[in-house]
């Protein structure tokens, strides 16, 4: 119900912090498209509703929120779905809107826990993307899935990262930040085919053209030089933390000796693997 307050209500959660430009940006498109209500604060900081969504401002850096999904509900704000709206910083200072699931394949550098995954949302990385895709056709950003990385991994409900880059004119650019606050706005379910994502580089070339052109979507990825860190254990966390169907390997991306090495371990967890042109014979199947 527009216009509604119902504390206690689950919503999907946009997750906003006042460190971040971008999330500030988003934030306040978001404010501009939809007619919000005011509906509270966590730690004196506001708390928006419209609909079945929230935006939820938070002090402090967002790869740093592990346990947010508790704390939250602990306040009557519970969450179904987090959508952390956040900076992306690279180098090459290119612009670029991004998607990615959360965790650490190893060492906890940059937030969450050494070895320990998010509970990806799938469904919400393919519509994010997806929309993306569209609402910036004309514009000047790339859009692209990112392997899954940094914090936080504390998290039992499901979460996503959407992303402004590289630097801070495009942080700071209304038309990026209405690209992303609509793409949040355009959220559904397609209920997908989901896998999960071996090799390639930071950027996820390869799943992120399966997402735009086929039926699937994936949960956790990992790019190919984080494959000396996957083991049993990080597979079997992987499948139950994206809630996943089958594995997909970009197999060029990787040395013989790893993708040896996937095919058995992927194996031995008795999960199925699908290559590229068996993704595409799904069409319109599931």
């Amino acid at each position: 119900m527009q216009g509604s307050v119902l504390k206690g209500e689950l919503k999907v959660t946009v997750v906003c912090s006042t460190q971040d430009r971008a999330s500030q940006n988003i934030k306040n498109c978001l404010l501009s498209l939809r007619t919000w209500t005011p509906a509270g604060s966590v730690e004196e900081l506001d708390v928006f509703e419209y609909e079945d969504f929230r935006i939820v401002e938070i002090a402090g850096p967002l790869i740093f929120q592990d346990g947010l999904d508790k704390k939250i509900a602990d306040r009557d704000y519970p969450a179904s779905l987090i959508i952390f709206a956040s900076k992306h910083r690279s180098k090459d200072m290119r612009a670029i809107l991004t998607v990615h699931s959360t965790g650490n394949a190893n060492e906890a550098k940059f937030g969450g826990t050494p070895k320990r995954l998010s509970q990806a949302a799938p469904q919400a990385v393919r519509s994010l993307l997806r929309s993306l895709k569209t609402l910036g056709e004309n514009e000047d950003y790339e859009v692209t899935l990112e392997c899954s990385h940094h914090g936080p991994s504390d998290l039992d409900i499901p979460s996503v990262f959407i992303e402004i880059g590289s630097n801070e004119a495009q942080w700071m650019d209304e038309v990026a930040g209405r690209i992303v606050a609509n793409a949040i706005l355009l959220l559904k379910d397609d209920g997908s085919p989901v896998a999960v994502g071996f090799g390639g580089t930071h950027y996820a070339p390869r799943q992120t053209a399966l997402i735009l052109s086929t039926d699937i979507t994936f949960g956790h990825i990992f790019p190919t030089h984080a494959l000396n860190d996957i083991d049993e254990s990080m597979v079997k966390q992987a499948f139950a933390r994206s809630g996943a169907d089958f594995a997909y390997l970009d197999r060029k991306s990787m040395k013989g000796i790893e993708r040896d090495n996937l095919i058995r371990l992927i194996g031995s967890t008795g999960f199925e693997m699908k290559k590229e042109s068996d993704i595409k014979e799904m069409n319109g199947k599931h």
